[in-house]
């Protein structure tokens, strides 16, 4: 069993284009994984505020959850997607180019 994406589209003509297209995928999928870390350590670990004291002595706890990790991992999340998507349209293009010369 292999573990690498589109394991089973094979080349004669365009193999470092698939080989970079099975590359894109691995760091699009790394980025997605660091996105989604990113946003749970804001979450978990950003800073609060000061408490607000309302009403009979009650008070409140706000938290400020760090919106800079929320923008990092939204942007490194666009990325992921982002070469996700074009780690695809490469490997349609080689399987395309397989199916047209035959070499299956």
């Amino acid at each position: 069993m292999k573990f690498y994406p589109f394991s089973n589209i094979q080349t004669n003509n365009l193999g470092l284009l698939l080989f970079a297209a099975r590359l894109i995928a691995i760091c699009g999928c790394l980025a997605i994984v660091v996105s989604l870390f990113s946003a749970g350590y804001g979450f978990f670990f950003g800073k609060t505020t000061e408490p607000i004291p309302l009403e009979n002595g009650l008070m409140i706890l706000g938290a400020d959850h760090s919106p800079g990790f929320y923008a990092f991992a939204g942007m490194i999340f666009s990325f992921g997607i982002v070469a996700l998507i074009v780690s695809g349209i490469l490997a349609a293009l080689i399987s395309m180019e397989n199916k047209f010369t035959g070499n299956s």
